[in-house]
């Protein structure tokens, strides 16, 4: 690993847990198409786990990654599982899993730690977002054993343990980082995709983006913040970042828009405008062609494992 994604790893990161429970089962089921903007992590306390298109089983012992934007096909449960679409999965929820108040004290329901989790450098970037990154099964005790005392913070909620489990968090994904960089080309991958680490006029343009998501963001806007030619912009972006300018930011105001899905219940209208589109039913064509599913269901679903 470069010095500088080292540096990055350990001075410029950024970790959020966005949701943290323990589900315990009514019965198997299977989501066909499992997604999260954040980071997944899935450790069965009591029950068996299968993922992919192969449904391959998860190792006794051992927890899954699911990093973020990619989608899963998950089983859980021991027993035949219905396939369901994680919208359809989403409004019958209560035929497959209890409410908390109802299975936390019984250990006989088949159960599973969840925690979403969101980790950026510079506050920025998603550094799992990576085609070299997408779904890993760890059985290091490290990280085990961080697991067993979050589900104990979670399940006897003693004075604090909100802040505790965000904390603990933090350890958890450093001790994901440190296996993952030790399966060399894995992380090899997330280094080559962020070589402009290193380069602060990119990460200033980012962070100007990332500022005026709700403002136009014309080429001539970022040929002006750059001090460069309009006609050079899409060859820079494309050069820098790997992306066009255009695809790069309705990236990045779709991901705001999620975060404002979760975090408060303004109407789809609003949110549309927060994020810089104007045209609200542009905004519900684009967000669906990105995410497979109304603005309106999403925040549904994120309020879901």
């Amino acid at each position: 690993m470069s010095k500088i994604l080292h540096d990055v790893i350990s001075e410029n990161l950024s970790i959020s847990v966005k949701r943290c429970n323990i589900i315990s089962l009514k019965k198997s089921f299977t989501i066909a198409n499992f997604y999260d903007i954040e980071n997944t992590i899935i450790f069965p306390l009591n029950g068996k786990l299968r993922y992919g298109k192969n449904k391959r089983k998860l190792e006794k012992n051992s927890a899954l990654f699911i990093s973020s934007h990619s989608i899963q096909s998950l089983s859980f449960g021991s027993s035949r599982a219905k396939t369901l679409a994680y919208e359809d999965f989403i409004d019958k929820k209560s035929k497959y899993i209890f409410d908390d108040s109802d299975s936390n004290s019984n250990s006989t329901y088949e159960s599973f730690l969840i925690i979403s989790v969101d980790v950026r450098a510079f506050d920025l970037i998603n550094i799992f977002h990576s085609k070299y990154v997408d779904v890993s099964e760890f059985c290091d005790s490290s990280i085990l054993s961080v697991l067993k005392l979050i589900e104990n913070e979670l399940r006897n909620k003693p004075i604090g343990y909100k802040k505790v489990i965000s904390l603990m968090s933090d350890r958890l994904i450093y001790e994901i980082m440190r296996s993952l960089i030790a399966i060399q080309p894995l992380f090899s991958g997330v280094e080559e995709n962020y070589k402009f680490f290193s380069d602060q006029k990119i990460l200033g343009l980012l962070s100007f983006l990332q500022e005026n998501l709700d403002k136009e963001l014309s080429n001539k806007v970022i040929s002006n913040h750059l001090n460069i030619s309009e006609d050079y912009v899409g060859q820079f972006f494309k050069n820098s970042i790997g992306f066009s300018p255009q695809d790069y930011i309705e990236h990045k105001r779709m991901e705001r828009a999620i975060e404002l899905l979760r975090e408060d219940e303004n109407a789809v209208k609003v949110i549309s405008n927060e994020v810089g589109y104007k045209d609200t039913a542009y905004f519900c064509r684009r967000f669906k062609l990105m995410f497979g599913v109304q603005a309106g269901k999403m925040r549904k679903r994120l309020g879901e494992i």
